[in-house]
């Protein structure tokens, strides 16, 4: 059961500015969610319908899960402290 993976604009402009290294690690869970929309230590996000935030240490993926069309649409990636606004 494979969904397939679609970054927003914003989201590859997030991915853009994080360092090679911790960008590295963030690629690798973000290609995980395709095989586990929902894995170990993540978290709903409150008032949206099927949106989850997954920790890459500072870091959150936020991301919005279609289950019907196997889809799995990031739409942020943020440091923890600026992640949630403007939701």
């Amino acid at each position: 059961m494979k969904f397939h993976i679609y970054l927003t604009r914003r989201a590859e402009k997030d991915l853009k500015r994080i360092s090679p290294e911790v960008r590295k690690r963030i690629e690798e869970k973000i290609r995980e969610l395709a095989l586990d929309p929902l894995p170990r230590g993540v978290a709903k996000l409150a008032g949206l319908k099927d949106a989850y935030r997954v920790r890459i240490g500072d870091y959150r993926i936020l991301y919005r899960v279609y289950w019907e069309e196997k889809i799995v649409v990031v739409f942020r990636i943020a440091l923890r402290k600026g992640a949630y606004k403007a939701l």
